[in-house]
């Protein structure tokens, strides 16, 4: 056995006790912000549509490409930023994407017709696309393996939650201006992220075992030495963990290639992981970009619609963070299992009910469990790939679900709603998010509580323990 590979397991298996340091905390409140920086660039298309289909005098079919522009940017931009993750860096993948949509966004605000800025939402989707899967890529492959659920669940409970700041930006513009210039408030803000590139160049660390794939192991020493010191640990270079080094020793020669996405276990895994994605993502990109709309169909002030949405995410960012803890005590898939299920509970109800006291359970249960569902939805994903095709993987699970979710419903929503109505609408969501989710409940693979090389290996669990067996024994007791 190569010693380099026993050392870079023992650093991985170091950086896995480490508790939560101030500098890790620092990590993840840089993840956050990138993550807020996002939402309020995703989350103003909504409050845009409101606005705009009266003062532009939008049709259904504009409404549609309008709501999936900057979506179908992301799934194309998904396509180069998943080979610059894997090659380049997660971090540069960070700061080119932050750059480009900060910068196109702001040029909207001086769009002064239906077209250009169609084009420009589209142009900013391509930077969206690089950043949007990357805070989940990040935590996966630093924070600790008891600790990932939680720490994702409290970065995605920010996440959602920052969906409501658009939505008060956008009530707060649509009474204090005039619809000309009320539209264009939120664009002229999206430009604030630009100050986040500073602080993430010099302050966020590139992944570790993006470091160490590609054999710079002496900034990891640094990097997992400094966390020691922080936390009080000792050095121990004879820590390791037998069952991921197994993992690290088979994979060291294996290039990575799209093809072998496409071939045996991760096909099959991608098909699950993908399936469960995409209807977490139907509930939130039909309630982001036509919720206030919806709302407004039954009765809502175009005001209150736009506020009643950004609540609805606050809610969802409280059901983030519980999901991050119970998944961790319970398994990932028991805790997706009840959370797709209460979500298509309350869109059914949505769709069902008139009833005022039933419409407010119906939004608790469909905001709480629905659009909280991504901290493990997404942990999923990353956790079903190697290092290796980590970046690949969850960036072509994202683009395919975003196609399905972001693309192809949304562009039909106005129809729909036009010829039928929401209550067709929710029904439909409802029994989507069943049928989506109902693979990975049934054959999906539970990744709670070990280590991402365990959880990424093409190995079954029994065929990793035969691994462990005829590995060199000289070395450090099997940490877990």
């Amino acid at each position: 056995m190569q010693r380099t590979l026993y050392e870079d397991e023992n650093l991985l298996a170091r950086l896995d006790r480490m508790p939560m340091t101030k500098s890790v905390i620092g990590i993840l409140v840089l993840l956050a912000l990138v993550w807020l920086a996002e939402a309020f660039d995703i989350g103003i298309v909504g409050t845009v549509i409101t606005i705009l289909k009266k003062s532009w005098d939008l049709t259904a079919a504009q409404q549609g490409l309008l709501g999936i522009a900057s979506t179908l940017g992301v799934v194309l931009g998904m396509i180069p930023a998943g080979i610059i993750a894997d090659r380049m860096g997660r971090k540069r993948a960070v700061l080119w994407g932050i750059g480009f949509f900060s910068v196109l966004t702001l040029i909207g605000t001086f769009a002064s017709n239906f077209h250009t800025l169609l084009a420009i939402r589209f142009l900013a989707g391509l930077g969206e696309g690089a950043v949007l899967p990357m805070p989940y890529l990040f935590l996966s492959e630093f924070v600790r393996t008891k600790r990932r659920a939680v720490s994702v669940g409290y970065a995605n409970g920010i996440l959602t939650a920052a969906y409501l700041i658009p939505n008060l930006v956008g009530a707060w513009a649509l009474h204090a201006f005039s619809a000309d210039i009320a539209w264009r408030i939120p664009f002229l803000l999206g430009g604030i992220p630009l100050l986040l590139i500073v602080p993430l160049a010099l302050w966020l660390p590139e992944s570790p075992r993006f470091l160490l794939k590609h054999h710079r192991r002496d900034e990891v020493v640094r990097l997992v030495e400094k966390l020691e010191n922080e936390a009080g640990l000792p050095h121990d270079v004879s820590l390791v963990n037998k069952r991921a080094l197994a993992v690290i020793q088979k994979g060291e020669n294996v290039k990575p290639t799209w093809r072998a996405l496409a071939s045996s276990p991760y096909l099959k895994r991608g098909i699950i992981a993908t399936a469960q994605l995409t209807g977490a993502l139907v509930l939130f990109y039909i309630l982001q970009v036509f919720g206030p709309v919806l709302l407004m169909s039954r009765g809502f002030g175009s005001g209150s619609s736009i506020i009643d949405i950004g609540l609805m995410m606050g809610t969802a960012g409280v059901g983030s963070i519980v999901q991050g803890y119970v998944a961790e005590h319970f398994g990932r898939r028991p805790v997706l299992t009840v959370y797709f299920f209460l979500a298509a509970v309350g869109c059914a109800l949505f769709g069902l009910t008139q009833n005022p006291d039933l419409i407010l359970v119906a939004g608790f249960l469909t905001s709480f469990f629905g659009l909280g569902v991504f901290p493990v939805s997404k942990l999923a994903v990353a956790e079903q790939y190697p290092t290796r095709l980590r970046g690949q993987g969850v960036y072509l699970n994202e683009m395919t679900a975003r196609v399905v979710s972001g693309v192809a419903t949304i562009f039909f929503i106005p129809v729909i709603l036009a010829l039928y109505g929401n209550q067709v609408i929710f029904e439909g969501i409802a029994i989507a998010l069943l049928v989506l989710a109902m693979p990975i409940v049934v054959w999906g693979r539970e990744t709670a509580n070990i280590s991402l090389e365990e959880a990424g290996t093409d190995l079954s669990f029994e065929a990793l323990d035969a691994e462990v067996n005829v590995l060199n024994d000289g070395h450090a007791p099997v940490t877990r």
